[in-house]
């Protein structure tokens, strides 16, 4: 595990997205490496998806849970980033699950420049979208706001905070983790047109 050649870490949580959180997964590269933590192995993967991993130029691990504990699979993927990431800095970590509980340890993540996201899915595709929408809006509107020396850092926390914001409270919960009160009224403004859609005031 955290061959320096690895540009991506995806994080699958069999026992939470099944094999659906596996589409995508022949459009990976030889700089992808895809971790499956299950703990039931009769756990059925049809058989086209067995032939797109045994053909993958992608190097899979299989992670068995045996902890009788709650949230066990969550535990080890969030210890193995922890540990994968203190090696390999400019690694990008893709978690694959639908579990909110994810959220808050992501955003402790982003703040320590841990590049972390969440995906229902490997190919993650209306994900993607989404990121390219928000990483161009944010990086047009945010020319002329003083968000302190570390620019480019916080532009992207900022982007990470919108991104796993479920609602306009968490949004702005995740903005007040990195900026001081006056700076966020200022951001939130900029990105009002990012989070109008979302639950909440």
């Amino acid at each position: 595990m955290g061959n320096s050649k690895f540009k991506r870490y995806f994080f699958v949580d069999m026992e939470n997205v099944h094999r659906d959180g596996l589409k995508g997964i022949e459009e990976l590269t030889s700089k992808d490496c895809v971790m499956i933590y299950y703990s039931d192995p009769n756990d059925n993967i049809p058989l086209g998806v067995h032939m797109h991993i045994l053909t993958s130029p992608a190097h899979f691990e299989y992670i068995r849970i045996d902890m009788p504990i709650k949230n066990a699979a969550d535990c080890k993927i969030l210890f193995d980033i922890t540990d994968l990431s203190k090696e390999h800095k400019k690694a990008e970590f893709v978690i694959i699950s639908k579990d909110s509980d994810f959220d808050k340890p992501i955003m402790g993540f982003l703040s320590r420049d841990v590049k972390v996201k969440k995906l229902t899915e490997i190919n993650g595709k209306d994900a993607i979208e989404r990121e390219r929408f928000v990483r161009g809006f944010i990086m047009e509107h945010f020319e002329h706001i003083d968000i302190s020396e570390d620019r480019e850092a916080n532009i992207e926390r900022t982007i990470r905070a919108v991104l796993n914001g479920r609602t306009k409270n968490e949004v702005n919960a995740n903005l007040m983790k990195i900026f001081d009160s006056r700076s966020v009224k200022i951001i939130y403004e900029e990105i009002k047109p990012l989070v109008k859609d979302l639950p909440g005031q």
